[in-house]
């Protein structure tokens, strides 16, 4: 009997069911073979040999894939099992444990809606499901499929994609140590934050300052709106100030008892967290300037991370901890180890997934809910910055080893590594992934094109 199929890495997996999207199932896997080569597209796990236990087979065959295309026709909702229930209410139904199991194990997820299907609401699937309705969804119709065929085929290219050869699209030159970086999700400002006690907004595109905002000491740490009219920055000073970029003015400063040592925006700059040696972690409104949470540590606070929505808090610290908040009750939500210092934290957009770096040389990937470690990798230094890439597929760690490095979330595996002159301080990816910017004491800041 053969062995249950697994999927190389990088390959690309099509969920699908016979009676709702057959038609271009054929059709788009001819396709992508054609592109990508057979080995590395997968489908028909429901073929599986007797004997066999149906659930290995798929997380074996979906587990090793980078992409799921689950293809969702009009009756993807509707389809009924042999009891006339709905197939996608059944935890054995193929097609639902393969998306589970993708969803389960970070891999990207593509929901491709066929022939006018509509996506469905997180109301519509199993609770196992809910996290589909949230994935940007692809459009094909059997009329365009062509067209539409080779515009998911460049898609796929980016999404596949880590150029093994990184280069360096752009250096600034500070001057003094970069000791924290930050980029606006316009992909249009990098915010950094340097030893002689300013921050600083430079032009990717031309390379251009643009603004530059000072503390009475040392600046720790920045960050920057999504849209690039804030920048918050925070210093030896004991303090977090925010700043507008056009006029320069300070908008709103926030006071701790010691040194601030790191900070985070929600997607509107609505919440400000800081993090310092007081050792706390505070969340404040950054228009009435009043303190909506409050997180406090054993030993000092070396980073602070938020979603997206503002409503968790992530922070890492010298007590040996990173730490989960509900940013609305106060309430700890997770709690996980590390066997050394924790000096940087960060989350995905909706707080599912956590990342820490510590002083035991690792960079560490967490489930929040479950508080499970699902990856592990190590650098030959202590480890300074992390960050997880917008879809929350890749890992990004800097280290006093004076590399950068991107990894696969879900495995530890290691894609690339980036070299700069000394530790790299800080790391951040673009919004769209293909970036990452990196900061280190060799007073450099650097954007790398991770995918061509």
């Amino acid at each position: 009997m053969e062995d249950a199929p697994t999927a190389a890495s990088g390959g690309i997996f099509i969920s699908y069911r016979r009676q709702d999207a057959s038609h271009l199932a054929g059709r788009l896997y001819d396709r992508l073979a054609d592109r990508f080569g057979e080995a590395q597209v997968f489908m028909d796990v429901d073929a599986i040999d007797l004997g066999l236990d149906f659930a290995e087979v798929i997380a074996g065959a979906v587990g090793g894939c980078q992409v799921l295309l689950a293809l969702i026709g009009p009756r993807w909702l509707t389809a009924a099992g042999a009891d006339g229930r709905p197939r996608l209410g059944n935890p054995d139904d193929f097609v639902r444990l393969e998306i589970q199991t993708a969803l389960d194990r970070d891999v990207r997820v593509i929901p491709v809606l066929v022939d006018g299907a509509p996506m469905p609401g997180q109301h519509e699937l199993p609770a196992p499901l809910a996290r589909l309705s949230r994935r940007n969804a692809f459009f094909m119709r059997h009329e365009s499929f062509g067209r539409d065929a080779d515009e998911l085929v460049v898609a796929l290219e980016r999404a596949l994609a880590i150029d093994p050869e990184p280069r360096v699209e752009r250096t600034f030159r500070l001057g003094h140590e970069v000791h924290a970086i930050a980029l606006s999700g316009d992909g249009r400002l990098l915010v950094t934050g340097s030893a002689d006690g300013t921050a600083r907004v430079w032009a990717l595109a031309s390379g251009a300052e643009l603004a530059r905002f000072s503390h009475d000491d040392g600046m720790t740490a920045v960050a920057v709106s999504s849209d690039g009219r804030l920048v918050a920055a925070g210093g030896a000073d004991h303090t977090a100030r925010l700043w507008e970029v056009a006029s320069g003015a300070e908008r709103i400063r926030f006071d701790h008892d010691e040194v601030v040592t790191a900070l985070a925006v929600d997607a509107d700059a609505g919440l400000l967290a800081s993090g310092s040696f007081d050792p706390t972690a505070r969340v404040w409104d950054t228009v009435s300037g009043e303190q909506r949470a409050r997180a406090n540590h054993d030993s000092m606070v070396a980073g602070v991370a938020l979603t997206i929505d503002g409503r968790r808090l992530a922070t890492a610290s010298a007590d040996h901890t990173a730490r989960v908040w509900d940013v609305g009750s106060g309430g700890e939500l997770t709690w996980v180890g590390h066997d050394a210092a924790v000096n940087a934290v960060a989350l995905d957009r909706y707080g599912e997934l956590l990342a820490t770096g510590g002083e035991d040389r690792t960079a560490r990937v967490w489930e929040v809910e479950s508080g499970e470690e699902l990856a592990w990798a190590g650098h030959d230094g202590a480890v300074w910055a992390v960050a997880l890439g917008p879809d929350g597929r890749l890992l990004a760690s800097g280290g006093e080893d004076g590399t950068a490095r991107v990894w696969r979330a879900a495995s530890g595996e290691e894609l690339v590594q980036l070299a700069h002159g000394a530790g790299v301080t800080a790391v951040a990816f673009s919004e769209d992934g293909r970036r990452l910017a990196t900061g280190s004491l060799d007073g450099t800041a650097r954007i790398w094109t991770l995918r061509r």
